[in-house]
């Protein structure tokens, strides 16, 4: 489940990155083309703008047409049944999030959530760059989901 999460945002991911400086590349060149053809028939000043107006109007046309399709992908993903695999995908990873959620610190997190974004932030960050981080606090983790682990063993009997 989390696998495919995370094979989702890569692949979207790698092809945003590859597609936007692609795509600004030939709308740069298509700009420049427009202004020379527009060059041998007007001045350099007016096709200078006629370029510019031009452009003006694609984003615009592409700002409308993008809003369209947004509109139509959130009224048939509402009702849809794509919508709610995703739904049912992300009610999936809360609820083990939730089980697996040490109690103290899930009380803190509703209490400051701004905080607790803020902390999630620079741990994020921090294992990020530092390996050294990443295996102090993957044996940090791993000596509490231990402790968890056999204190919900001694626990579950007298339940």
């Amino acid at each position: 489940m989390i696998r495919k999460i995370k094979q989702r945002a890569e692949t979207g991911v790698l092809a945003v990155a590859l597609i936007v400086p692609l795509a600004l590349c030939v709308f740069a060149f298509l700009g420049l083309a427009g202004y020379f053809t527009f060059r041998e028939t007007l001045p350099a000043n007016l096709a200078a703008l006629v370029t510019a107006a031009c452009g003006i109007v694609l984003i615009a046309l592409v700002l409308v047409i993008a809003k369209l399709a947004n509109l139509r992908i959130g009224a048939s993903s509402s009702s849809g049944p794509a919508g709610d695999d995703e739904s049912e995908l992300g009610e999936e990873l809360e609820s083990m999030l939730r089980e697996h959620a040490d109690p103290v610190l899930t009380d803190w997190i509703r209490d400051n959530p701004d905080k607790a974004a803020l902390t999630t932030l620079a741990l994020g960050v921090a294992a990020g760059y530092s390996s050294r981080f990443r295996r102090v606090m993957m044996d940090m983790y791993a000596r509490y989901s231990e402790s968890e682990r056999s204190r919900r063993r001694g626990s579950s009997p007298s339940r």
